[in-house]
């Protein structure tokens, strides 16, 4: 676990590479699965906020063949997928924390972790939800999926200050 929360230039590189490879490759790959199947260019996973009305619409267009191709695509590239931007994330705080003397801070790591289950509670759901549309299955995929943005949002808004606070302590020497 030690070596998983240090900073070493080589990991912190190779997770930056990996990152970006993904999003370029393995995303698309995704969309691009997805798409061959539903015909439409709509996933619960790229939608911010969205509402049941959207949730339904989307089992519609999707049907039987695209609920099936969803929950296959979520439970495998998005496995991975959600590998990938946890260690890119460890990686990124990693290397601002570590010249930070206040140990709470290094709670933030859990952070990733956190919004990795609230991914996958929001593929589970919507999972179940194309296959048997009970609305109640439908409010919880939405209120994960937005729990998941939410603390994604609060992951890149802690980026920009500790990126802040290290440009500050540069300068302010």
């Amino acid at each position: 676990m030690k070596v998983l929360f240090s900073y070493h230039k080589t990991k912190f590189i190779i997770a930056v590479v990996v990152f970006v490879l993904a999003i370029f490759l393995l995303l698309p790959a995704m969309q691009r699965s997805l798409m061959a199947v539903t015909k439409a260019n709509m996933s619960p996973d790229t939608t911010i906020g969205y509402t049941i009305e959207a949730l339904k619409e989307m089992r519609t267009i999707y049907g039987p063949a695209g609920a099936n191709r969803y929950f296959t695509t979520r439970f495998t590239y998005d496995i991975i997928w959600s590998a990938i931007y946890v260690f890119f994330i460890i990686n990124v705080y990693t290397f601002l924390l570590r010249e930070i003397k206040c140990k709470w801070l290094l709670g933030l790591q859990v952070l990733p972790f956190i919004a990795v289950g609230f991914d996958l509670l929001e593929n589970l759901f919507c999972s179940i939800y194309f296959f048997q549309g009970y609305h109640v299955i439908g409010l919880i995929a939405a209120a994960a999926s937005l729990l998941k943005w939410c603390i994604l949002l609060l992951i890149f808004i802690s980026f920009g200050l500790l990126i802040a606070h290290k440009i500050y302590r540069k300068f302010s020497r």
